[in-house]
């Protein structure tokens, strides 16, 4: 290969990280384990427990397991992992004396294309795009001092969830006060009025869903009786105003921790799984107390967004952190276990399984595919996560074996550096 074009080559397998790939391979099913609920349902419904559902013991159940060890936090681990993502492509870029930043923003452009076409066809809940906007900001700043960027995102964490309890909180505590008053008052018709339109809104949605085909779908999702959804259309950026204080943080505290030996193995492993297990048990007791508050207040509606969304991110950052911890000071005998290589296959594959996932889940759940949406409860979705699992582990290896690249990956390089690349190992 000659100077010029060693510039532009992208890593190779043997410059790989495995470690980080098993971790990745880690939060791309945690993602998918998120995600079940909304592939399966509509997203309100998700959201708000009793919505639409009777909240029996397969509904509130899976629902409390994941609020306390899934929702969020593999979003939040896969936010740090992309942070590290920036740092190792630029140096690595800058090792070989090509143009680090000028490629890493090509490399986010293509990102971006790839959650636009993602979050119009299959799946709403797209975060590619929102990465992709929020990297290129990322990358301008990962660079700094990193202890400097740790203290900037945990602050910046602790900013974010101020502003969402004081916004979720008042609906909350004016929800007590119309349900407490009578059926005639004002507030409580106001109240009652607000979300049986929510619940028509889901019904029909699921309607569309389940039955539509995927032109239906999209009509439904992007146009009104006076046009085009314009607030639908641009919702991942129009939403940035909610997650840019979730996911920022998270990519800055990432690369920080890589640029201090985190994932290298430079901090006491005994140390980090002392800590990690620490974090985890912290979130994990604060998140129950907020599940159970629900639950004793009967899973009212407003409640059920404050405790889903308002001072949530303060106690995910240590169980993210915490599952971070575990993962790297168990990785060294995690890793070369036959499971340990299926998940780190999985994880080198992480940008073709999270779409793979939205393509297969679409296939099952909508119209024009076998048209099962809003079928099954909570626990019943825990089967077609646990197949995405066995799909991703199953299959990322044998690929991997023959192939350089997952077939998203190849391509996303091969646009990046507007090159063509072998794809196969032969």
């Amino acid at each position: 290969m000659d100077p010029e074009n060693k510039k532009s080559a992208p890593v190779g397998a043997a410059d790989r990280i495995t470690s980080l790939d098993f971790i990745r391979g880690i939060a791309v099913l945690g993602i998918l384990a998120s995600n079940i609920v909304t592939y399966a349902r509509p997203n309100e419904a998700r959201r708000v427990v009793a919505l639409v559902h009777e909240v029996t013991w397969n509904e509130w159940f899976p629902w409390l397991v994941n609020y306390i060890v899934i929702d969020g936090k593999f979003r939040s681990m896969f936010a740090a992992l992309f942070g590290v993502g920036l740092v190792v492509f630029m140096e690595r870029a800058r090792a070989r004396g090509a143009p680090a930043r000028w490629l890493q923003l090509r490399r986010l452009f293509w990102l971006l294309l790839f959650g636009a076409l993602h979050y119009v066809f299959l799946f709403e809940g797209d975060i590619l795009l929102q990465y992709a906007l929020l990297g290129m900001v990322a990358l301008w700043m990962v660079s700094w001092n990193p202890r400097l960027l740790l203290v900037l995102g945990v602050l910046l964490v602790c900013v974010d969830t101020v502003l969402s309890t004081q916004e979720l909180w008042p609906d909350a505590a004016a929800e007590r006060i119309a349900l407490a008053a009578p059926a005639t008052a004002p507030e409580r018709i106001e109240y009652e009025k607000y979300w049986q339109g929510q619940r028509e809104a889901v019904t029909e949605e699921s309607q569309v869903m389940a039955g539509g085909s995927m032109g239906d779908i999209l009509m439904h999702r992007f146009r009104t009786a006076d046009g085009w959804n314009t607030e639908a259309l641009f919702d991942p950026v129009i939403s940035l105003r909610y997650v840019t204080l979730q996911y920022l943080p998270m990519m800055l505290i990432g690369a920080a921790l890589y640029r201090l030996g985190f994932f290298s193995g430079a901090w006491n492993r005994r140390r980090m799984l002392r800590w990690g297990i620490t974090g985890i048990a912290f979130a994990s007791a604060a998140a129950l107390a907020l599940g159970l508050w629900l639950m004793r207040e009967h899973w009212r509606y407003a409640l059920n967004y404050f405790v889903f969304y308002g001072p949530v991110d303060i106690l995910r950052l240590p169980m993210t952190l915490g599952y971070l911890a575990v993962l790297v000071a168990l990785a060294p005998r995690l890793v070369p276990s036959r499971l340990g290589q299926r998940l780190a296959a999985a994880g080198q594959m992480a940008l073709t399984n999270y779409l793979a996932m939205s393509l297969v889940m679409a296939v099952i759940f909508q119209g024009w595919g076998l048209g099962l949406f809003d079928r099954f409860s909570r626990l019943e979705q825990w089967g077609f996560m646990l197949l995405g699992f066995a799909l991703m582990l199953v299959w990322s290896s044998p690929w991997l074996a023959r192939f350089r690249f997952g077939p998203l990956e190849w391509l996303w390089r091969c646009l990046t550096y507007w090159r063509l690349f072998a794809l196969s190992r032969s």
